[in-house]
């Protein structure tokens, strides 16, 4: 992945910031329901976000031993901020390989380790700076759909956009403040913020209804938005046929999650229905234990097909990752039938 345009941050960074330097500085904590499922423990971002938010993102990373852990979940609660403060926050994010979240939550317990224990759903948003930080997000969580055991089983907050600005400029809008240089820097950082968005794999639709948005108001994204835009992507399918000059057709099947990437294969050998997996885990997979259990040795199509493994393979990715490749027969004869049957 690119990050060339760090080194440009540095000269743009104090020029925009689009709340009121009045509103706290964003803070980090851990936060957990009580609850023991793996989401009911996450890194609470709340606050707003300047230009040095992302150092000390860093900062509470190694003081609590967790530079070295990716898949983390980062629950944001943010008005915005710094603009390229919020891009510099989301390329950390996305160094780190964690996932966002649009959550705030009532805290009810604070340990002596800094370690806070909430109880029910706050409301919250993520705008402005704030949705270019969540866009760093591997996997994004911020549509009302969203599975509550994927987030912990928080309630998911608001995303929202607008133009970026001076606060200067918002006594009057229309006094003539800036020069030719101003509008100079204008472009560049939109030319920071296509790339950002290309670098995270958000569409360039995002930056447009920021830009459609004034500076004294605020559009929070739709679902249809979410969806248009990629900047919710917690489960992003696609379904498509391959076919190749031996006569094979190939209808396979990706989708991503917040745990993994996914990708199905379903073709015929020897008169026999397949499916070829390819399961790649984003943290650390338990293999003796998958193996020691039999885990996919029962499993069953929606429909009740009954699903056999004919092999299974494990590889440790260099991102400390696991990804697993089972082979499997399909024995719902019908199906079968229909896509193995031998052309005349």
């Amino acid at each position: 992945m690119r990050w060339p345009i760090l080194s440009i941050l540095y000269t743009l960074m104090l020029l925009i910031t689009e709340v009121a330097p009045s509103v706290k500085a964003m803070e980090f904590y851990i936060a957990a329901t009580g609850g023991n499922c793996t989401t009911c423990t996450w890194i609470a971002a709340d606050g707003t976000i300047n230009p040095d938010t992302h150092s000390r993102f860093i900062k509470f990373l190694a003081d609590n031993d967790l530079l070295d852990k990716s898949g983390l979940n980062i629950h944001l609660n943010s008005p915005g901020g710094d603009l390229l403060g919020g891009i510099r926050l989301g390329y950390a994010i996305r160094r780190q390989k964690a996932n966002t979240v649009i959550s705030n939550a009532r805290k009810s317990e604070i340990y002596s380790d800094g370690m806070v224990i909430v109880g029910e759903s706050l409301p919250s948003e993520c705008s402005s700076a704030c949705a270019f930080a969540f866009a760093g997000g591997v996997s994004r969580f911020a549509s009302g759909t969203t599975i509550k055991r994927e987030v912990g089983f928080q309630k998911i907050g608001k995303l929202g956009v607008n133009q970026f600005y001076d606060q200067r400029s918002l006594g009057s809008l229309s006094e003539q403040l800036f020069t030719t240089a101003d509008r100079i820097v204008d472009q560049k950082i939109i030319a920071i913020l296509l790339r950002y968005l290309s670098d995270v794999d958000v569409s360039a639709e995002l930056l447009q209804l920021a830009s459609n948005t004034p500076p004294n108001t605020m559009y929070y994204l739709t679902e249809e938005d979410l969806l248009s835009t990629e900047i919710d992507n917690q489960m992003v399918q696609e379904v498509f046929i391959k076919g190749y000059k031996n006569g094979v057709g190939v209808t396979e099947i990706r989708y991503q999650r917040q745990d993994g990437d996914y990708r199905l294969e379903l073709f015929c050998h020897n008169g026999k229905m397949r499916m070829l997996a390819s399961l790649q885990f984003r943290g650390a997979y338990d293999i003796s234990g998958h193996t020691r259990w039999h885990i996919f040795d029962s499993l069953t199509l929606e429909d009740g097909t009954p699903v056999t493994v004919v092999s299974e393979k494990f590889h440790t990715r260099t991102d400390n990752g696991i990804t697993l490749g089972p082979v499997y027969i399909l024995r719902n004869h019908i199906l079968t039938a229909a896509m193995c049957k031998n052309p005349r």
